[in-house]
């Protein structure tokens, strides 16, 4: 029978980005299921494909490769069929938006096969795990390490070390045991040597620093002795592959010390803790907030925030509480304020952006007043040391608000989960996959994927109509604005996935305070394979602020007689498609179930095979008729409002 966790729970790694986001800043549920505990679609390996997804799952490892891809290993949840822990290893990839099952096995609980320590062959796996910890090298070969998990022929706490090569695609078996549960080798503190090892473990917090080592910290499982919860730093070389015990204890369960806030000293320590997140600064020090572990007398969930400079070898007590179990302050969303704070949490998500802002997401912990599963997003600036609760809610166990998939808008929002993966591409956007939580109703295992994007701002500029018309491969759009006297220009963006846009022209503002009435025409449409078409208005400041309009859809093949409502169901807003036979006013209607007319807009639209997009996010919950009167005729059909 396997041996059963204290608390079951593991964070990520995490990355170094470029985010410049605001409360308003939308969340766009790019990939996965909107539903809990789906099974993976494997498809064939090494080949990408639209329809490929990991299965739900929590406490994966992920790294992210030079060109933004994200790497996920393994995890706790669902292969093609049962739930149980995996070692199957994906890559997604932003651009094309598709994961490509690479190596490992679609079914769980397998065992490692490690062939010889230090060579890599095609047959050498991990064995299924999860709370492994990861780094990525100069040479874009990702490193795995520790975990709970399958030896080749157990089951417990690890502590190999596992690099794969990406360009090979083979796994090397480069350091530590294939038997669980093994005890640290310490050695002498600050003295690298061969024979050094951590003891085997999970839920670590790993660093990079700028000479390439590699750094860990903590966990739960063995030291010298014993098993419980570290608080041990090391340092892997990975040129000598060798471990050196840098600071800390070698026994388990330390309490800590943490000196007086805001300054370093050699005598302060983070007490034992494992669960924690953790991110590297532009300085190259290192910072790590809560988890769970010890305070200066107990153990409970954390609010401490730590930062370390590896070339004092100091730990400095930044922010936060030095006892456990505390409350969040929210404050003001989007204002930043000395007494705001997280609550204590641990498995929360993770990264640093390239201003050296600190940012937290989600986890389980403590909101104002309770416990539970957070969805909340924390920025923490180490130049003023305070905290700025950015989005997502201030209460615990609440359910995404998923929209339409690959259309980002500002009353989207990730459910509260925990153990979740996340990573940023190389425009600075922040990912997120899985983990344990909320879909839009039920708590259990997830394989949503969500970007927070960077570029999405609210600009002073109204954009109060955007619509067009689709005639003979040509579409023309048309669009309506005011508030322009700090607008600079309109890039129009056009994608046949829905996803991924490209900008296929500009128009600049006019610069005044008056409406404007705008038009482009896309005459790039013939002899198309693609069936839909998508086009938004990207919107840009003087300042180089940017927001994004609704997205218009266009079906290529249509019938001219067809009239369609996309989304259906819908959540935020509907895409109308209809024929115009003449340029005229169209009246649109929405009623409800008993008649009565809830929603009523006038337009004037141009000839041909025209596209809308309504708001209906005020409409309460329910079914719906949408009609539209044009050239004395009428369509309509029924929707249902989410």
């Amino acid at each position: 029978m396997k041996a059963t966790l204290p608390i079951i729970a593991f964070l990520l790694y995490t990355s170094i980005s470029s985010a410049q986001i605001l409360p308003q800043t939308p969340w766009t549920w790019m990939k996965g299921d909107n539903t809990i505990d789906q099974t993976g679609v494997y498809g064939t390996q090494c080949v990408a494909n639209s329809s490929n997804k990991p299965g739900a799952r929590n406490y994966s490892t992920t790294w992210r490769d030079t060109t933004g891809n994200l790497w996920l290993f393994g995890g706790l949840g669902y292969g093609i069929s049962g739930m149980g822990y995996l070692n199957d290893l994906w890559k997604y990839t932003p651009a094309t938006n598709n994961w490509t099952w690479i190596k490992g096995d679609n079914t769980i609980e397998q065992y490692s096969i490690y062939g010889t320590i230090g060579t890599a062959n095609a047959a050498n796996k991990p064995g299924a795990a999860y709370g492994s910890v990861s780094w990525t090298d100069a040479n874009n070969s990702l490193w795995l390490f520790g975990g709970y998990g399958y030896t080749d022929n157990n089951f417990g706490f690890l502590n190999a070390i596992w690099k794969y090569n990406p360009a090979t695609n083979q796994w090397t078996w480069v350091k530590g045991d294939k038997t669980i549960d093994k005890v640290g080798v310490y050695g002498t503190k600050g003295t690298a040597h061969a024979n050094n090892k951590p003891g085997a473990r999970y839920g670590c917090r790993t660093w990079i620093d700028a000479s390439g080592n590699f750094w860990l910290y903590g966990g739960f499982g063995f030291g010298e002795s014993g098993n419980g919860i570290l608080n041990d730093l090391w340092k892997y070389n990975p040129a000598t592959n060798q471990w050196t015990w840098i600071s800390g204890d070698k026994t388990i369960n330390q309490r800590g010390v943490y000196g007086t806030k805001g300054i370093a000293g050699s005598a302060n320590k983070p007490g034992g803790r494992y669960l924690s997140s953790s991110w590297t600064d532009n300085s190259g020090n290192f910072w790590m907030f809560g988890g769970y572990g010890f305070d200066e007398t107990s153990p409970g969930r954390l609010n401490d925030m730590w930062k370390y400079n590896p070339t004092t070898n100091e730990w400095t007590w930044v922010s936060g509480e030095k006892t456990v179990n505390q409350l969040g302050e929210y404050g003001t969303q989007g204002q930043p304020n000395m007494a705001n704070k997280p609550g204590s949490r641990y498995i929360s998500s993770s990264w640093t952006d390239a201003a050296g802002e600190l940012w937290l997401f989600g986890g389980f912990g403590n909101d104002a007043a309770s416990i539970g599963n957070l969805n909340d997003l924390w920025k923490f600036s180490p130049a003023t040391n305070a905290w700025t609760w950015m989005k997502g809610d201030n209460i615990v166990d609440q359910p995404g608000i998923y929209g339409t998939q690959g259309m980002p808008d500002p009353t989207n929002k990730s459910g509260a989960r925990t153990a979740s993966v996340t990573w940023t591409d190389n425009n600075g956007n922040l990912w997120l996959f899985g983990g344990h939580g909320f879909d839009g109703s039920t708590e259990g295992e997830l394989n949503d994927l969500w970007m927070i994007t960077s570029l999405n701002m609210l600009l002073p500029l109204k954009l109060l109509d955007f619509n067009g018309v689709l005639n003979e491969n040509t579409v023309r759009l048309q669009w309506l604005s005011e508030q322009e006297t700090a607008f600079s220009h309109f890039n129009i963006q056009r994608s046949f996935d829905g996803i991924n846009f490209n900008t296929i022209g500009s128009i600049n503002g006019s610069g005044n305070s008056n409406r404007n009435n705008y038009s482009y025409a896309d005459n790039d449409l013939q002899n198309r394979q693609q069936t839909k078409v998508f086009y938004r208005l990207q919107m840009i400041d003087k300042d180089g602020k940017t927001s994004f309009s609704k997205v218009l859809v266009f079906d290529l093949n249509q019938s001219t007689t067809t009239f369609t409502v996309f989304p259906n169901p819908a959540v935020h807003s509907i895409n109308l498609s209809f024929t115009q036979e003449k340029k005229e006013e169209v009246s649109i209607f929405i009623r409800d179930i008993k008649g009565a007319i809830v929603k009523k807009q006038i337009q004037h639209m141009p000839a041909g095979r025209a596209s809308t997009n309504i708001d209906v996010s005020s409409l309460p919950s329910g079914a719906y008729i949408i009609a539209v009167i044009n050239g004395g005729k009428a369509v309509q059909q029924k929707f249902i409002k989410q």
